[in-house]
């Protein structure tokens, strides 16, 4: 007699979804700027970003709050290192593996620019 058993057992976790997956405390790594961010959640769903970058001397800092669906964050800059950014729209798309994050922020034309990468820390 032979048995066969699913692709996934069933005592296997559920995939953790992208928008919980991007919550925590996160060391840039290249080749992002040296520094580090807090992505929070709160009751009502929204996100919040605290970050920090340290680089030759100069420190930029802001706080952005957001909705997340799927692997997209749609923030709104709340502190701006620049504050000529104050209230601007910023659309993030971001992959999750495991402790590691690559993240793009996106154009108006919706191609992403640089990469950027972060350590989830413990």
């Amino acid at each position: 007699m032979v048995l066969t058993l699913g692709s996934t057992p069933s005592w296997a976790a559920p995939a953790t979804p992208p928008c919980e997956a991007a919550l925590g405390t996160w060391d840039y790594v290249a080749p992002s700027k040296p520094g580090r961010a807090v992505v929070t959640k709160l009751a009502d769903g929204r996100h919040h970003l605290v970050w920090i970058l340290s680089e030759a001397g100069a420190t930029a800092a802001g706080a952005w709050e957001g909705t997340c669906e799927g692997s997209r964050r749609t923030w709104r800059i709340l502190f701006p290192s620049d504050p000529a950014t104050l209230g601007r729209k910023i659309l993030e798309e971001f992959e999750v593996s495991g402790d590691a994050i690559r993240f793009w922020l996106l154009g108006p034309d919706g191609k992403r620019g640089p990469m950027g990468g972060a350590r989830r820390l413990p």
